[in-house]
């Protein structure tokens, strides 16, 4: 099966093609069938540093994001354009894990239509989070586990792996972050095979980040209602 690592940027000059370089190396040496979505929302430079890094690699595809621009709206268009049979999208400041990619792509291999990770489970590492917001992103994600019966306990977290018929299915419309929320809770209403693991994250190093836990709680709290009772 082939994977398609969408990775979303917003002026992500630092890290754009060590995250690039990293990615294609790791999956190349493993003999993994896939390609690298790049979708950029940048005004920084980044997207030329991406536009050259697709014109050595046949199997990398740089796009433009959506206007106006949206973490949601930009994995929209990753998966408009992916090829691949398992779509994982992947943080462009590496927060996430490629031997938990590996991971997910065997656990698809092996029949799951849906892999979720999971920050708060025994086995899983984080590091360079603060305290408050590990608190409040673990206590919102256990109301949405007792809200939808799920044994997934990351439900907020946007790295996760779907068979292309669970996105083809869903049709995913969410313009923000809840969008990683809103295939989840819909895929596990439509009842598709999944299973949660333990992953790695791990805080960047340069830069801030483009995600506010604060101001996405209203967004994150009215799409699960909206799913569950509407």
């Amino acid at each position: 099966m082939k994977t398609s690592l969408i990775i979303p940027f917003k002026n992500e000059v630092e890290y754009a093609k060590t995250t690039m370089n990293t990615a294609y190396t790791y999956l190349s040496e493993r003999d993994i069938d896939f390609e690298l979505v790049a979708v950029d929302d940048s005004t920084d430079g980044t997207w030329e540093i991406l536009q050259s890094f697709a014109g050595l690699h046949q199997n990398v595809v740089a796009v433009r994001g959506g206007e106006p621009p949206g973490y949601g709206k930009a994995l929209q268009k990753g998966f408009s354009v992916a090829t691949g049979d398992i779509f994982i999208p992947f943080n462009g400041d590496l927060s996430d894990s490629l031997d938990d990619v590996l991971l997910y792509i065997r656990l698809i291999e092996d029949g799951y239509e849906m892999v979720f990770g999971s920050r708060f489970m025994a086995g899983a590492k984080v590091t360079d989070s603060t305290a408050v917001k590990g608190f409040i992103s673990q206590f919102g994600n256990a109301f949405f586990q007792i809200l939808f019966r799920t044994n997934c306990s990351d439900i907020t977290n946007s790295f996760k792996a779907y068979r292309r018929m669970v996105l083809e299915e869903i049709n995913p419309t969410a313009n923000g972050y809840n969008i990683g929320m809103e295939i989840a809770l819909k895929g596990i209403l439509k009842k598709y095979k999944y299973t949660t693991i333990p992953v790695v994250w791990s805080g960047r190093k340069y830069g801030r980040s483009k995600m506010s836990i604060i101001k996405s709680i209203p967004t994150y709290l009215s799409t699960a209602l909206r799913i569950r009772f509407f």
